[in-house]
């Protein structure tokens, strides 16, 4: 049997299971795309087809959409993706928006040499999240996840290296993990209408940005005022700067600290920072004085927290809870005087 006999059977399989699973295939169907099920017929014959071919070097794609802008009742009703679409080796565009996915097809994790992914729900069933299975996907340059209602961006999505755009507008994304600075490619970002309050300062490693929108996210850091301009270099340049700020201030709390705790307090304060009193600090106990073994110990503790790649603000934070759970009332005063001091100036 030849090499296009055997894809044309392979296709014919995958649109049979695509038909069980779903009316919305059918042609006769009111208000879906019929020139995807003509391309699938056509390369079901054997017969070649602008939308899927068995050869490079034209582009394999495949579209099952909802593609009626008009029609208030119109949706398709796909719930599955059969496991055998991993058969398309060669596909590299894939339509699949405006569905009734109940969880993202992890089927489609397998098609490594998948360039473009749509599985935007302006009309379908939303989806909550994403795989990290996702990163498997490494040949990706364009992956649209518009209108759904995903929470979190899955931790690896640095993995995906060859990434150029990126549209995750109007869903419920309210963090960036670390690794999302690793996308040195990416070049077209949409995060609008997400529940973002801060941005990575590491986001000037995404140098090769040429379009931003960060609009209706209720930003702090940087306030949106900052991102209205959609330039990268000020918004990076201000989260430089306020990064500057914290550190100078994390130094003040610390000194504050250090010269008005007391032994006891001291003691169990290590305990909530779960920072471990070393054998060196119980014998410069005698010689060493109390302020001076604190700040060593909050350095120390700043540095171990710097390996979890958290935020000098969240360090800030973290320190602030732990002193008014051991009732050092005293000391959260003086914070929180220098906080209001420091709110008071513009930068």
């Amino acid at each position: 049997m030849s090499e296009k006999e055997d894809t044309s059977e392979e296709l014919e399989d995958i649109t049979s299971q695509f038909s069980k699973e779903s009316r919305s295939w059918s042609v006769e169907e009111p208000g879906f795309t019929k020139e995807t099920s003509n391309s699938l017929t056509e390369a079901s014959d054997g017969k070649p087809s602008n939308q899927i071919c068995e050869t490079p070097p034209r582009k394999e794609a495949l579209s099952i959409h909802d593609d009626t802008s008009t029609s208030s009742s119109g949706k398709n009703q796909i719930q599955k993706i059969p496991s055998e679409i991993c058969n398309l080796k060669g596909i590299q565009k894939l339509n699949i928006s405006s569905n009734q996915f109940i969880y993202f097809p992890i089927e489609l994790c397998q098609l490594k040499s998948l360039e473009e992914l749509n599985i935007s729900q302006t009309n379908g069933r939303k989806l909550t999240r994403l795989p990290e299975e996702l990163s498997n996907m490494t040949q990706l340059k364009g992956l649209d996840i518009s209108n759904n209602a995903v929470r979190e961006i899955p931790r690896n999505i640095g993995e995906l290296r060859s990434l150029v755009s990126l549209n995750a507008c109007n869903n419920q994304i309210s963090y960036l993990p670390p690794s999302f600075l690793y996308l040195s490619d990416l070049q077209q970002l949409d995060l609008s209408g997400n529940n973002l309050t801060a941005l990575p300062t590491g986001i000037y490693k995404l140098f090769s940005l040429k379009e931003i929108n960060f609009d209706g996210n209720p930003l702090l850091r940087p306030p949106m005022e900052i991102c209205k301009g959609r330039q990268l270099y000020t918004i990076a340049r201000y989260l430089q700067r306020a990064d500057e700020r914290d550190e100078k201030i994390l130094e003040k709390i610390f000194k504050i600290v250090a010269k008005n705790i007391t032994e006891t307090n001291f003691e169990f304060l290590c305990q909530k920072l779960n920072l471990a009193i070393s054998e060196t600090d119980m014998s410069t106990k005698s010689t060493v004085s109390l302020s001076e073994r604190v700040h060593q110990a909050l350095d120390r503790w700043k540095m171990e927290s710097n390996d979890l790649s958290l935020t000098t603000a969240a360090l800030r934070d973290q320190l602030t809870r732990a002193l008014t759970i051991i009732g050092a009332y005293e000391i959260i005063d003086k914070i929180t005087a220098l906080k209001l001091f420091t709110c008071a100036i513009k930068f």
